[in-house]
């Protein structure tokens, strides 16, 4: 699950979780890690992954490998800082990588990984901001 925005729902979404004992992989952008830490924190204590979803929510097929490597260090440097884990997950953000991604995300010692199920969420608020 990607966490982009807001954490109003983050506790009840750990309770839903909680009540089935279903554990999850959390792919977080640093930006939120550094407005909700105690959400994040929260996410670890009970018991679910947290990894990276980048530090910005940048384009990375538009980045440099050196981009994207400062990139991850920034994300995973502020995730380990709050979980005391390092994340070694990548979901690129948009969906979106190449063979230089793959390349520059592997050369930081991480995976990158990609969804098998398009839910569509980000249309929901996309569509709260106008037109597409």
């Amino acid at each position: 699950m990607t966490l982009p925005w807001g954490n109003e729902d983050t506790q009840t979404l750990i309770d839903i979780l909680s009540k089935y004992n279903v554990k999850t992989t959390f792919f977080v952008v640093a930006d939120w890690v550094d407005k909700y830490p105690e959400s994040v924190k929260a996410l670890k204590d009970a018991g679910h992954e947290v990894m990276s979803h980048s530090a910005h929510h940048d384009h990375y097929n538009s980045l440099s490998a050196e981009q994207i490597a400062a990139d991850l260090k920034e994300s995973c440097d502020k995730t380990e800082a709050v979980t005391g884990v390092r994340p070694t997950l990548i979901r690129c953000p948009y969906g979106e990588y190449d063979n230089h991604v793959i390349q520059a995300v592997r050369d930081c010692g991480m995976e990158p990984i990609q969804w098998d199920v398009e839910t569509l969420h980000w249309l929901a608020v996309n569509s709260a901001c106008g037109p597409l």
